[in-house]
């Protein structure tokens, strides 16, 4: 991987740049991400095909996807620095005037739109990560995902990267998900520890239950079926009992809970946050990521965890009054209008 040199970001003037120690005293707080970036394509159909069966579908949207890009956006939109970790592929030696391939360049734009820093972004020999989305009738939908340069991104080899960008400012929180392969999410605790942040985790999907990336979490972020999942329950176990079992598995848990809101569980016991009543539920599709993305944002700027979780639902809740995922995320003073009217309601 090639990480740091991403083509749209101006190089830096060293002699204009305050030493480490100043920079990191004076500004502001930021979230590093360490995930996915992937272009979503979106298929419409009447009903699926069956095995050996060839079919027209419809195309539809193309955009941004993958949670780790998901989730930064949502971060960012809270006006917190955040600085994505991911990686993207390079297009072939015989086309030397753009390094990146096609998709990358769709995916770098979208997040650099939507205010997330894309400087450290690493260049691969790997396609740029693809997810395609077949939607039938009915509003089911099959989603295949091919990792490509996501497969690459190692925490452990980024650790010397994110030790400088720490140097330069204060980063509290990493904020991960479940779309690195298990061995490199295995690395996640230990890239936490080399920049003295907290690490936050959103397992989903619940790709690994390695017992030491579970237990560093603080929070592990997951809807109830990922809670059943990871601690070996049936996913018809009842809330209460989920929210025992995984009283001991991290540091502290937040359990997501669709229109019910979430559940934050930590040594005070479970708090549980509600959400507001929506009206007209358009897609939910971007509603975990906005709530995980925002969550971090709160938290790397001193919130406390009940807190960060009462104004992330206001995002998620938000985020399904539109379609898409990255494109459905409110603003910052839509969501913290929205958080701050459901807790004078509470």
């Amino acid at each position: 991987m090639n990480p740091g040199k991403n083509p749209n970001t101006a190089p830096t003037d060293a002699a204009n740049t305050p030493a480490s120690v100043d920079a990191n005293s004076n500004a502001a707080p930021a979230v590093l991400v360490c995930g996915s970036i992937n272009v979503d394509t979106f298929v419409g159909l009447d009903e699926f095909p069956h095995p050996g069966e060839t079919i027209i579908g419809r195309r539809g949207l193309q955009g941004l996807g993958g949670k780790g890009a998901n989730q930064a956006v949502a971060s960012a939109r809270m006006g917190v620095e955040t600085i994505l970790l991911g990686a993207v592929g390079e297009t072939s030696a015989d086309n030397p005037n753009q390094p990146l391939d096609p998709l990358a360049l769709l995916a770098i734009k979208e997040l650099d739109e939507h205010g997330v820093n894309t400087a450290h972004i690493a260049r691969t020999n790997q396609p740029t990560g693809q997810a395609f989305i077949m939607n039938d009738a009915s509003g089911e939908n099959i989603i295949i995902v091919t990792s490509g340069a996501n497969e690459l991104t190692s925490p452990a080899e980024l650790t010397g990267l994110a030790t400088e960008l720490a140097d330069e400012r204060p980063i509290p929180v990493v904020l991960a998900q479940g779309e690195l392969t298990p061995e490199h999410s295995a690395e996640l605790p230990a890239l936490a520890e080399a920049i003295g942040a907290r690490l936050i985790l959103n397992l989903a999907p619940v790709t690994t239950k390695d017992a030491d990336l579970v237990a560093a979490s603080d929070p592990i972020i997951l809807n109830e079926l990922e809670a059943a999942d990871i601690t070996g329950l049936p996913r018809e176990t009842p809330t209460e009992e989920l929210f025992a079992a995984l009283e001991d598995l991290a540091r502290t848990c937040v359990v997501t809970l669709g229109p019910a809101g979430a559940a934050v569980i930590d040594e005070d016991g479970v708090t549980r946050v509600p959400a507001p009543q929506m009206e007209n539920i358009v897609d939910t599709t971007g509603a975990g990521d906005a709530f995980c993305g925002t969550l971090a944002a709160e938290v790397a700027t001193g919130s406390s965890l009940v807190d960060a979780t009462r104004v992330a639902v206001a995002a998620g809740s938000l985020a399904t009054q539109k379609a898409g995922a990255a494109a459905s995320y409110a603003t910052e003073a839509e969501i913290r209008d929205l958080a701050l009217g459901q807790e004078n309601r509470s």
